[in-house]
């Protein structure tokens, strides 16, 4: 018998919890009454022709109520928070390591050609990439729950400015760039911290534009954007 994916099972599981809380208002009357007048009010507020923004708002109300009462919504909620829970804790045990080799770019077309990048957004579970070599292109990746590291030691940058964009949910990021590049971090936060080089700071929902470097006339710049909710981000040199 062929396993089911887990994108599968939480597709079945959103689909069976949509049903179960469908037949619950349905079959009881304190949460069907107010799904239906709520219903009547969005109907008649944007079919009227004098716009009313209370029937809007007390419509939206309305359906509000049994849809956050529900049962079934409370269960999957519940579900889906143990499940991040463990899924993240198994993603603490091997940090999402991207090592990046590169080689010299080929001279650039006038013709803009479709390809798929080495480096693949990854919402749980552990990516690595070791031992293959690729032509630089900018880096702009999303990550969901769990460390990330991206080693750019083996990478040979193009003279001038390259991008380093990550987007991270929970979980600390590391970054380890060549000794002879000079950098540019613009980092956003809602709680962590930042370490770039010796200096460390507190982050707390607040944006960073550090410029490290006092080198103006260095060859190589990566500029460094990162997006993290709760986490730490470190950049170093190796």
């Amino acid at each position: 018998m062929k396993k089911m994916s887990k994108t599968s099972l939480i597709g079945w599981f959103m689909l069976i919890s949509a049903i179960g809380m469908g037949f619950e208002i349905l079959f009881n009357w304190q949460l069907f009454i107010p799904l239906v007048i709520g219903c009547f009010l969005l109907y008649t507020a944007r079919n009227s022709r004098k716009k009313s923004n209370v029937r809007l708002i007390f419509g939206l109300f309305l359906i509000a109520i049994p849809i956050l009462s529900s049962t079934f919504l409370k269960f999957f909620i519940f579900v889906i928070a143990i499940y991040g829970l463990i899924e993240y804790s198994k993603t603490k045990k091997q940090a999402h390591k991207i090592v990046v080799q590169t080689i010299e770019p080929e001279p650039k077309s006038s013709i803009l050609k479709k390809k798929q990048p080495f480096i693949k957004n990854i919402f749980l579970g552990s990516q690595k990439i070791v031992n293959e070599v690729f032509e630089w292109d900018d880096i702009n990746i999303q990550c969901g729950l769990g460390d990330t590291i991206v080693d750019l030691g083996m990478t040979m940058l193009p003279p001038g400015e390259s991008t380093v964009v990550i987007r991270s949910f929970i979980g600390n990021v590391q970054l380890l760039i060549p000794f002879d590049a000079s950098v540019v971090v613009n980092h956003s936060a809602i709680s962590g911290k930042l370490k770039v080089f010796n200096e460390e700071t507190d982050i707390f929902n607040s944006n960073i534009i550090y410029h490290p470097d006092s080198n103006e006339k260095a060859v190589r710049t990566i500029k460094i954007i990162t997006n993290v909710v709760i986490g730490n981000v470190e950049v170093r040199r190796i």
